[in-house]
């Protein structure tokens, strides 16, 4: 078996990252408003624990980023392109 460039790893990793519901609205909320851990479970309606497991797969895939305000990290989408797709994907909705 031949071995995989990088890029479709790179690829892999962003759909993986995708492949969540909740992952998924977490990103939706990301794309009005940058937010923090305790507005995130506030908004999802699950433990602090979830968020972070969640925040942290988004941020390793490269989907999000953090940045420190004080004692909280704030998370916004760092990918321009999950702003396209997000919207092709809502407006799509019936």
């Amino acid at each position: 078996m031949k071995k995989q460039p990088l890029k479709y790893l790179r690829y892999a990793r962003t759909f993986k990252a995708l492949a969540h519901p909740v992952r998924i609205r977490l990103l939706h909320h990301l794309m009005e408003n940058e937010c923090c851990v305790s507005e995130a479970k506030s908004c999802l309606g699950i433990s602090q624990p979830n968020v972070s497991q969640h925040l942290k797969i988004l941020r390793e895939a490269g989907l999000i980023s953090g940045i420190r305000r004080k004692t909280r990290i704030c998370y916004r989408i760092a990918d321009g392109r999950m702003h396209d797709i997000l919207k092709s994907l809502l407006e799509g909705e019936s």
